[in-house]
């Protein structure tokens, strides 16, 4: 295995690893949604809850509120008579003062704080102190400066319960959200009650929630118990109430890896929301809400930082893979190369240009045909050049049967090939090339030149019993084989001349 694949290995379990990262930080991301989700459920139970409490509350306070003897006495009491008109006029007596009508507000509002007070006390709970109760009877409905009561909603509920009918419902007053009770108080008198959803209870449903619970509805301050810069994505709420929805966007995470803190960084994979948030719809208040909202920044933080030390882990392995690439060293599998391209080789190498490599596939086919071509171009030059023959020992050496001559070392004697002819005076005839003479004529060259062997040698004084043409002819057929297998000649000539005094022969290769 070399650097290129252990690189390309290292790249490919790096892949997979982060697209598996991604597949599982995409599902721990799901599961924590999920999981916020069901706080979502558990706290719209909580806050329907809270408001229908709240609303039993209201509704028994006004109930038990308007049967209270001095609110029902101050509502059932005589007005004063008005003043006579005045002397020589004719018409409606004159209207009460400004004075007399102040002094019958006022009593009728204490009377109505008072039943109520002694209503909470009797059912043993304290309603908010922005609670607002008002009582009236039909001489007050009919009166002018009503500036008590403001226009609106709870003007409404007020002129039912003094017509007799008990009505409980959510309205808007002065920028509150309040369910109103109202109960009629005797005939022709009734009372509301105001419970406001202040910040008060607004703070008690998120402590109960573990979450964020806001007010939202047109015409109406904003109620929230989350911090005013964060109260917008909430006020104005226009999507609905049917299922939980994603708000704003979760900011950078802080990761450490051990000991060491990393720089602030993204959420991965196309961030995440800051706020899972679903509204509970107040009956009877037109586009208005209880809006509630879990923060995802523990959860979905522990996502990102685990994404985060998987993803250094992962990188960490590439960089041990790229790392250990660097270690590996190539390595070829050797060729397994013949016996015989082996022994030609080294034949060559020797020399012996006559030698032949056999034929191969494949590159050791290549490497083959070339060694040939090189064998075959170097041999006729190496020729040419310094050719001498095989074996010289075997011209010095006696042949075979032959009786050695007195003083002489032998009959024959090789004589190195070289470009120069010998001495004039023993030069022999030029040989003639290889295509002047006939096939056949070998055995008479061979022949001429056994008897130019035998003149040569007694004109030297040396001995030439023993010596047949027999024996002569099988040393040349030697001389000859061994040339023709070493130089890749097609025959040799032979050529008899004086070396030292005494007859010798020169064999010369010819293509």
């Amino acid at each position: 295995m070399n650097r290129v694949k252990v690189w390309l290995y290292a790249l490919l379990v790096a892949g997979v690893a982060i697209a598996g990262l991604r597949a599982h930080t995409m599902g721990l991301r799901a599961g924590a949604a999920a999981s916020l989700d069901a706080r979502l459920e558990a706290a719209v139970a909580q806050v329907g809850a809270s408001t229908r409490a709240l609303a039993r509350e209201a509704s028994a306070a006004a109930a038990l509120a308007a049967r209270d003897a001095a609110l029902v006495e101050a509502l059932h009491a005589k007005e004063p008579a008005p003043p006579p008109p005045l002397r020589g006029k004719r018409g409606k007596p004159a209207p009460l003062s400004a004075a007399d009508e102040e002094a019958r507000e006022a009593a009728l509002r204490e009377a109505a704080r008072a039943a109520l007070s002694a209503a909470e006390k009797t059912l043993g709970f304290d309603l908010p102190d922005a609670t607002v109760v008002t009582a009236g009877n039909r001489e007050w409905l009919s009166r002018k400066g009503q500036a008590s009561v403001a226009e609106g909603e709870a003007m409404a509920y007020l002129r039912g319960a003094i017509a007799g009918k008990a009505r409980r419902g959510w309205v808007r007053l002065n920028g509150v959200v309040f369910h109103a009770a109202a109960s009629p108080a005797g005939e022709g008198a009734g009372l509301v009650v105001l419970v406001p959803l202040d910040e008060a209870w607004t703070k008690g449903v998120a402590g109960a929630t573990g979450g964020e619970a806001t007010i939202s509805a047109p015409e109406v301050k904003t109620v929230s118990s989350l911090a005013a810069d964060a109260v917008q994505p909430f006020a104005g709420w226009t999507l609905g109430a049917d299922a939980a929805h994603d708000v704003g966007r979760l900011g950078s995470v802080a990761v450490s890896l051990g000991p060491v803190k990393l720089p602030k960084l993204p959420q991965p994979w196309g961030g995440a929301a800051a706020y899972r948030a679903r509204a509970v719809p107040l009956d009877g208040v037109k586009n208005g809400f209880v809006v509630l909202a879990v923060p995802t920044a523990a959860p979905f933080g522990a996502v990102a930082a685990f994404h985060y030390r998987a993803l250094a882990v992962v990188v960490g392995l590439l960089l041990v893979g790229v790392a250990l690439g660097f270690l590996v060293r190539p390595r070829e599998t050797p060729a397994t190369v013949p016996d015989a391209l082996v022994a030609a080789a080294a034949r060559i190498e020797r020399g012996d240009f006559a030698a032949r490599a056999p034929s191969l596939a494949g590159r050791l086919g290549t490497i083959s045909a070339a060694l040939n071509k090189a064998a075959e171009l170097a041999g006729p030059a190496a020729a040419a050049t310094s050719v001498r023959a095989p074996d010289p020992e075997e011209f010095v050496r006696p042949l075979p049967g032959a009786p050695a001559p007195r003083g002489a070392p032998g009959p024959f004697e090789a004589a190195p090939v070289s470009p120069s002819p010998p001495p004039a005076a023993a030069a022999p005839a030029p040989f003639q090339a290889a295509g002047d003479e006939a096939p056949g004529d070998e055995e008479t060259h061979w022949q001429q030149i056994f008897q130019e062997f035998l003149r040569t040698r007694a004109s030297c004084g040396e001995a030439t019993e023993g010596l047949t043409y027999e024996k002569f002819r099988l040393k040349l057929e030697g001389n000859k084989g061994a040339l023709v297998s070493k130089y890749g000649c097609s025959t040799v000539k032979f050529q008899v001349y004086v070396k030292d005094g005494k007859a010798a022969l020169k064999a010369t290769p010819v293509r």
